[in-house]
């Protein structure tokens, strides 16, 4: 059972218990039945708490259930859109950005280029910058390969 459907179940609770509150308010007010328990009473005294508390779980529960179904829904457009970046890319290129990935979003160059000869390493690399898939970094000799903010959030 997803947290979600906790959250919603006790705040159906919640909102149950209240609705029996005021009903039992009401049945004091309107001198339904005087024989009932003494509930009425304790209810009537401690009304403004006892309302406040249940509206404001009944409350959370429900925009906490409504938000998290927005970010599903938003997690499920961010897992398609990565299936189609990476179903555009070649597989070298899908090599790079895993290896980056693995790499917490930074890598040296010469990393890329033990995979793959020099030469073809700065292609692949090129090819990433182009699509706007990763920035690099001039570090001394050697060239840091990042990748894109936007990328990192969703794929690290």
């Amino acid at each position: 059972m997803k947290t979600r459907d906790i959250v919603l179940s006790i705040g159906a609770l919640a909102f149950i218990v209240l609705v029996v509150c005021l009903a039992l308010l009401l049945a004091d007010k309107f001198d339904v039945d005087k024989a009932v328990c003494g509930c009425p009473k304790v209810i009537s005294h401690n009304f403004v708490w006892i309302f406040i508390v249940l509206a404001v779980v009944f409350v959370s529960c429900l925009l906490y259930y409504l938000f998290s179904l927005k970010i599903d829904a938003q997690k499920g457009i961010i897992n398609k859109n990565m299936e189609i970046l990476y179903s555009i890319l070649d597989s070298e290129e899908k090599l790079v950005l895993n290896k980056l990935v693995k790499s917490g979003g930074e890598i040296q160059q010469s990393e890329i280029s033990g995979m793959f000869d020099k030469t073809r390493a700065h292609r692949i690399i090129k090819r990433l910058i182009e699509m706007k898939i990763i920035d690099t970094k001039k570090d001394g000799k050697n060239n840091t390969i990042i990748l894109k903010k936007e990328l990192r959030e969703e794929l690290i």
